[in-house]
């Protein structure tokens, strides 16, 4: 095995493992009484993310099975390597968050509106005729209404305020940069991510012409389908720290090979590689 493939195999099991003790605090939270709402979506946020690390797994290279036989889709793997990352970033919001309750509730009923509001403006687009149209619209005024008189929206920007009035809902009231900082993450490292991955999701010139060079099994193809799971590696275990932090009643044991990875990707995520 080339040194290419020994460095995905390494970044392809550190990843695994990180992904198996997820599964297994999971797992543990089974019968454990969340002690708020924002902690039940916590949950099912945390849950969604596992999913997208599985799946990811699923469609990246094996290294025992013969290459010639994979389809190495790079566009997916990264579509789901940022679709992991957007929902850390909606875990880090809603859940993991060192905030008071009345903050909690807030961020709650704001990222409820947005999300409401989207639904409706959808099935309005659509000519829905379902008389759930009606309560969908419902629940957005009586989410706004909430929202406007929430006493945590006077320690936001008073711009904030006017967006909401004027009907411009947006899923999150802190920029990318505040939430990165929240949760501990490099904001520089999160952007050039979230700036790679969408390249390819997005389809643009770079990763159209990449196509051309793109050969399943070769060396350089291999450096590039593991990035997905490098980047992914990173924010699973970023996820798994605030959960831990959450839900911090009989967790299992996380073995040496897991333990040694998350440290790892930890530090990456918060310092990000650029060398001083």
């Amino acid at each position: 095995m080339n040194n290419e493939f020994q460095r995905y195999a390494e970044c392809l099991q550190e990843f695994q493992a990180i992904l198996s003790f997820a599964e297994k605090f999971v797992n543990s939270l089974v019968g454990q009484q969340p002690s708020c709402k924002n902690d039940v979506y916590g949950e099912r946020i945390f849950v969604k993310l596992l999913c997208h690390a599985v799946t990811l797994i699923k469609i990246s290279p094996s290294i025992e099975t013969n290459k010639q036989q994979e389809l190495w889709d790079i566009s997916s793997s990264y579509c789901l390597a940022r679709a992991l990352i957007e929902s850390f970033d909606a875990l880090s919001y809603i859940a993991l968050a060192n905030i008071d309750n009345q903050e909690k509730e807030f961020r709650l009923i704001f990222w409820k509106l947005h999300a409401e509001a989207r639904r409706f403006n959808m099935l309005s687009k659509i000519g829905s005729t379902d008389p759930r149209v009606k309560h969908t619209e419902r629940e957005v005024d009586n989410l706004k209404s909430k929202l406007l008189a929430h006493n945590h929206l006077d320690m936001c920007s008073k711009g904030l305020r006017k967006d909401i009035e004027k009907g411009n809902y947006q899923p999150y009231h802190l920029t990318q940069r505040q939430r990165n900082e929240e949760a501990g993450v490099s904001h520089e490292f999160r952007d050039v991510v979230t700036m790679h991955l969408s390249s390819h999701v997005h389809t643009h010139p770079f990763s159209v012409m990449q196509i051309v060079d793109f050969k399943a099994g070769s060396p350089e193809s291999i450096g590039l389908m593991s990035i997905a799971i490098q980047y992914s590696s990173g924010f699973l275990a970023k996820a798994v720290q605030g959960m831990l932090q959450v839900f911090n009643k009989s967790t299992p044991v996380m073995d040496t090979k897991a333990k040694d990875a998350y440290s790892k990707w930890i530090t990456v995520v918060e310092n990000g590689v650029k060398k001083s």
